[in-house]
């Protein structure tokens, strides 16, 4: 009997440590206030942020929604143009890739759960995603800045 309970046990102390409650992470990331500003706009938003590998690989996988105030930041230490998918992001996102500076270099669609690669026209350094829409419904776009917190912590 001990040898059974033990392993369903440690299974379900495992799989209750991975999952995910409708607005909170399975981990305690670290999150800042930022803006984005442009075309006379500036609308604030709450970010998780994404700053090691094993987090830019999660991104917000298996959350089953997000509020329209909130999003993730994906800090790279380096300009890149690796591409992002929606396997197991339930939530239509927006994926917004950024220059080093902030500034919103392009906007790509999501659909949830596809694993089709969004890739970018262009490098950037650092990726912002929100709620499918939102920079229209803000009326931000391309060129836009996101103004970066001074206090972000290094990327990994």
């Amino acid at each position: 009997m001990v040898r059974v309970f033990l392993p369903l046990l440690l299974f379900g102390l495992v799989l209750g440590a991975c999952t995910f409650d409708d607005d909170q992470p399975a981990t305690a990331w670290p999150s800042r206030d930022l803006r984005v500003v442009g075309g006379g706009a500036s609308v604030k938003l709450r970010v998780e942020l994404a700053t090691t590998e094993r987090q830019r690989e999660q991104g917000l996988m298996f959350r089953q929604s997000l509020k329209e105030d909130q999003g993730m930041l994906f800090l790279f230490p380096a300009d890149g143009s690796i591409g992002f998918w929606m396997e197991n992001t339930y939530v239509p996102l927006t994926i917004a890739y950024l220059a080093v500076d902030g500034t919103v270099l392009e906007l790509r669609n999501g659909t949830a759960l596809d694993r089709t690669e969004l890739s970018p026209k262009q490098p950037y350094r650092h990726v912002l995603e929100v709620n499918q829409g939102w920079f229209e419904r803000h009326r931000l776009g391309v060129g836009s800045k996101v103004e970066l917190p001074g206090d972000l912590p290094a990327p990994q």
